[in-house]
């Protein structure tokens, strides 16, 4: 286990298990504004929280790395890590902040289902963050990467589907352009899950 090998570690694995825990609750919170949007503002305000104690958390494990001598793994790995867990967040929020002003009444069923995936990633993702103080757990933190990459293949096909009706079905134009931004945003969150699965499997191969 590299924890007894390398000192204050823990502090960086820390830093990333409260990074996964603040992603997963923000995707949590992004899927209940959609699916109550009589009550969008309340949601809209907690992604917000989220994002601004993400930041600090994230900003914590800046000022450690830039502190510690020695670290459990490469300095790039763990700001690229902690950069890309609050990036995600960042982009729930940036589009949990354009629902005040759509004014939407409704959405898609697919939009709902696109919303589910991502809390799926994004509960995959912070069990395989939660796995990776020890090189024992490398085989469960593959097993969780490989399930983000399954549910990135079936966002992919929900929203082709959900973009297909919405060239054949909707004729507001506004209307049809506001979706098609929840729907990019909403899979990017699920992409940028992906990537830190990617972040993760560089890191376990490098060290194991």
């Amino acid at each position: 286990m590299l924890k007894r090998l390398l000192p204050r570690q823990e502090n960086f694995f820390r830093l990333f298990q409260h990074a996964a825990d603040k992603l997963l609750l923000t995707a949590t919170e992004f899927s209940q504004l959609l699916q109550h949007l009589d009550n969008q503002q309340f949601y809209v305000d907690k992604i917000a929280q989220h994002e601004q104690e993400a930041d600090e958390i994230a900003h914590h494990n800046f000022e450690l790395l830039h502190k510690t001598f020695i670290t459990p793994f490469d300095r790039h790995d763990i700001h690229e890590l902690t950069s890309t867990i609050d990036d995600i967040i960042d982009l729930i929020n940036r589009i949990a902040q354009r629902f005040p002003f759509y004014g939407l009444k409704q959405l898609p069923e697919e939009v709902i289902q696109l919303a589910l995936l991502s809390i799926e990633a994004t509960h995959h993702l912070k069990q395989s963050i939660y796995c990776l103080h020890s090189l024992k757990n490398a085989t469960l933190i593959f097993k969780h990467c490989t399930e983000i990459d399954k549910v990135e293949s079936r966002a992919h096909q929900v929203v082709l589907a959900g973009e297909k009706k919405l060239f054949l079905e909707e004729q507001d134009f506004k209307h049809f352009f506001k979706l098609k931004e929840i729907y990019a945003h909403t899979k990017l969150v699920i992409n940028r899950c992906q990537d830190v699965g990617n972040i993760l499997r560089g890191i376990v191969l490098e060290y194991s």
